[in-house]
């Protein structure tokens, strides 16, 4: 069912983290080597990671923490330690992409395929430097800092990307933008992985993240 309703639309959104690629495990470990440098004693759990802050904004993923452990840390360094030991590990264990996203590309190829991230524009710039995924997609887009975030371009989709929502398929993990999308009339696949718990009723139908349509 799934692939006929690719076949039939022409527009493709992925996201990026935990869609295209499964970099959720990385970012965890990411979070955990970056909190015990500037937060010595303190330990990430990942059901705590998985709950709390997966599909969070940057920013708000530090307040998050800060607040519900009344530790400080300074968000800049935070930030940079965080990237660097996110691509020390991309480095350790080399990452590619999704088998799902592989095979769409094939079966797919004269399809508009973007990417739609939250991802800093930097951090953005850095994996499409070490990931081999820029020849399959046509635009990236980054919502990092945009208060309206993807939900204000899913909700007005002709003006964003030139669609109309019955000819647009989206790609994500997190339940919030799945529904977003659904409500529009886009229909939404979940991406569901180890990191996260998509919500009943968020999208229209689910494929995990290591397997194939």
């Amino acid at each position: 069912m799934l692939k006929d309703i690719l076949a039939e639309r022409s527009f493709f959104i992925f996201d990026m983290d935990g869609t295209i690629t499964d970099t959720e495990p990385l970012h965890f470990i990411a979070y955990q080597r970056t909190l015990d440098e500037l937060a010595p004693g303190f330990v990430l759990e990942e059901e705590e990671f998985r709950t709390c802050y997966v599909g969070h904004p940057e920013w708000e993923i530090y307040e998050l923490l800060q607040k519900a452990h009344n530790i400080v840390f300074d968000t800049d360094a935070f930030l940079q330690r965080r990237i660097a030991h996110l691509f020390e590990i991309v480095r350790e264990r080399g990452l590619t992409t999704t088998p799902f996203y592989r095979q769409i590309c094939s079966m797919f190829p004269d399809k508009t395929r973007i990417m739609l991230t939250s991802q800093r524009t930097e951090i953005l710039e850095r994996f499409r430097r070490e990931v081999d995924f820029g020849g399959y997609l046509s635009r990236y887009i980054s919502v990092a800092g945009d208060a309206g975030g993807k939900a204000a371009r899913l909700r007005d989709p002709m003006r964003y990307f030139g669609y109309p929502p019955e000819q647009i398929v989206i790609f994500e993990d997190y339940s919030p933008t799945l529904s977003c999308a659904k409500e529009n009339g886009i229909y939404a696949v979940g991406v569901q992985h180890r990191f996260n718990r998509l919500e009943d009723g968020c999208c229209d139908c689910v494929i995990g993240i290591d397997k194939e349509l």
